[in-house]
């Protein structure tokens, strides 16, 4: 991570823009994550209900 603030940084990028870039990075990797979760979750609910019937 710091070698990737340096990089940005000597490519002429303020630390807000480089803070801005993670934050969306980890906005949308959560994103990414809590829609796989809910996917599981809604697998595994079904597996339950043929095993059911």
């Amino acid at each position: 991570m710091l070698e990737l603030l340096g990089d940005a940084i000597e490519a002429g990028w303020t630390k807000e823009e480089v803070l801005a870039a993670m934050i969306e990075v980890a906005d949308d990797t959560a994103l990414a994550m809590h829609q796989n979760v809910l996917l599981s979750v809604e697998t595994e609910l079904r597996k339950l209900k043929k095993k059911g019937n």
